[in-house]
Formats: C-alpha cells, sequence, structure tokens
C-alpha cells in the first residue's frame, strides 16, 4: 500500500508520530515513510491488512500540529515481503 497525504504535513512531526505509532501499536508492518519534494508524506507499507487499515486511519488524522487534507492511497499485490522493518527514508 502506498499512500500520499497532502496538507500541513510537513515540519510538525508526521513522519515520527506515524514511525511511533506503528511501533508502540506493534502493527505488523514493514515499509518506510518520507517526505516528498512537493510537501506532501509518502508512506509505502506491506503487511496485515487490518494493519494498513489502522495505519491508514492514523494517517488521515497524523498528530495534533497536522493539517491533513487529503489521502491518497494506492493498493498493489506483493507476493513477498521487501521490507525489513518500518522506518524513515529520505528521498
Amino acid at each position: 500500500m502506498t499512500l500520499k497525504i497532502k496538507g500541513k504535513v510537513q515540519k510538525v512531526g508526521f513522519r515520527y508520530s506515524v514511525v511511533d505509532y506503528v511501533h508502540t501499536q506493534k502493527l505488523p508492518i514493514v515499509g518506510h515513510i518520507c517526505n516528498r519534494p512537493d510537501g506532501s508524506v509518502e508512506v509505502v507499507a506491506q503487511g496485515d491488512i487490518e494493519a494498513l487499515k489502522e495505519l491508514h486511519r492514523y494517517c488521515t488524522k497524523g498528530p495534533p500540529r497536522a493539517e491533513v487534507r487529503e489521502v491518497a492511497e494506492e493498493i498493489e499485490p506483493i507476493s513477498k515481503k521487501t521490507f525489513r522493518n518500518f522506518d524513515f527514508v529520505e528521498e
């Protein structure tokens, strides 16, 4: 699943809060999150469908200082996990 989150989502701790949420909730997800040059945040995640839905729900709100305007979702079936953990990546 790829999510592109638009709005006031950079410089508000969005990426940190998502990584923290995945880890503290022990969501069985692997992938990464990064800032994009257009001001959006991109999440690429693989895992249990219910955990991915929970991640999507969290990303529609984000941390208190964020102002999420839109979350675009793209789902691609993947036969094997291509990530080892869920963390930041710099683009």
